[in-house]
């Protein structure tokens, strides 16, 4: 896991998730990424840099379409069609044809096929066809100007551990808990264990799989299988060709006696998809520079503030789950990677989706969490996004050069 460049830094990224508005805020936010240079002299840009990408539910589809169509990035019309893809009215195009073709509805009542895996097939066609993590390997593995490494993530909902869908091995998601720490501990030793692998991410490997063949707009819907409307995907264990160091220490030894893993939205575990690029920088040399670049489009901010005598209805109770459960992780995250990261080479910037006044702050918290936007969403969006990437840039370009200084 090298950085693009020698003179620079290695840059990791992640995508939060947020339906549509995520995906449409994340390309903007993309675009203006590629117009700005990395400031270590490089001659790549910021965008360029990029050598991961974590990605999390509707964040998924930007980051993919950015993979899928990378050696076309330098073309004039190329993020305008990025950002048209993003914006594309998925619900309709997935589950508006039960209406127009009456037997696709039928077809759910009488098969195993799903809600999520018709998703999937909308993904597919919006990416430009049916891709493989093969494809996507073939793609981050060659020798000139590879793609970046993707990870795709989900929940697991038999254990609540994280699912990391992606090409790099399962060596490279170590759980951040150290066991081995002197120290108080508030449990007890078998306790301790188990919350360790609760915060372990799972790999297709650890349960016997091999991710090669599986469909990105499979793990794109996955990772956005949102509780209750969509089902969540199963993925069958073979316990025979799980690895002798997974068995016991990163999966439970009563997972595997089943059948089955079921996967879910990436955000019920954590909407940010920071976490497994914490796992993952546990296993790049300390002395190495690293920028994490965090793109946040979720709607958190109303968690916040709470309005006098406010009726939540089922659904604003869900995603009110959402936002603390993405909170809370975010308060220790720091204080994990301080554990085996350095200040000096190592910085973070997140990229939020703000409004720069009340009226904008309104029209952003008006876009609803769905596979669909409106013009007006768009708009409102894409100035956000310049804004808050102007707002951001001075500390990101500072946190850039000073790890770079280090690494000199």
């Amino acid at each position: 896991m090298a950085p693009r460049s020698s003179k620079g830094p290695l840059v990791v990224m992640a995508i939060s998730g947020g339906g549509s508005r995520s995906a449409y805020y994340a390309a903007c936010v993309m675009e203006q990424m590629a117009a700005m240079p990395a400031p270590d002299g490089s001659g790549l840009s910021m965008l360029d840099s990029v050598r991961v990408i974590s990605t999390v539910s509707a964040g998924s589809l930007a980051a993919t379409w950015y993979s899928i169509h990378y050696d076309e990035r330098h073309q004039p019309d190329f993020f305008p069609r990025m950002k048209q893809a993003m914006s594309v009215n998925l619900q309709w195009r997935t589950y508006g044809h039960m209406i127009t073709f009456p037997p696709l509805a039928m077809q759910l009542l009488a098969s195993s096929v799903t809600r999520t895996d018709l998703l999937a097939g909308s993904i597919d066609r919006l990416m430009g066809g049916r891709a493989t993590f093969d494809d996507l390997r073939a793609r981050e593995t060659r020798a000139e100007d590879p793609t970046p490494v993707l990870i795709i993530n989900g929940t697991v909902y038999n254990t609540g551990q994280r699912m990391v869908m992606t090409n790099l091995p399962r060596s490279r998601f170590p759980s951040v808990v150290d066991l081995e720490a002197k120290g108080p501990q508030i449990v007890s030793q078998r306790e301790a264990r188990m919350m360790a692998q609760l915060v372990q991410p799972l790999t297709f490997a650890d349960i016997g799989s091999n991710i090669g063949s599986f469909g990105v707009g499979q793990a794109i819907a996955t990772s956005a299988a949102f509780p209750i409307i969509l089902a969540p995907v199963r993925l069958q264990i073979f316990p025979q060709y799980v690895p002798s160091e997974s068995a016991g220490s990163r999966v439970d030894a009563s997972l595997l006696e089943g059948r089955y893993l079921y996967v879910a939205d990436g955000g019920v575990y954590e909407n940010n998809g920071i976490d497994p690029i914490l796992s993952l920088l546990k296993t790049i040399p300390r002395s190495e520079a690293v920028i994490l670049i965090s793109v946040d489009a979720s709607q958190r901010e109303e968690t916040m503030r709470i309005g006098k005598h406010r009726i939540f209805d089922p659904i604003t109770v869900i995603y009110r789950m959402y936002d603390i459960g993405t909170l809370r992780p975010l308060a220790f995250y720091s204080a994990v990677l301080k554990q085996y990261r350095d200040a000096s080479n190592t910085a973070a910037v997140m990229v939020r989706l703000e409004g720069r006044d009340p009226e904008h702050k309104k029209a952003l918290r008006n876009i609803p969490t769905s596979f669909k936007l409106s013009g007006e969403h768009r708009g409102v969006l894409e100035q956000s996004a310049r804004d808050n990437f102007a707002d951001t840039l001075p500390s990101l370009a500072e946190a850039w050069t000073s790890v770079v200084k280090r690494k000199k």
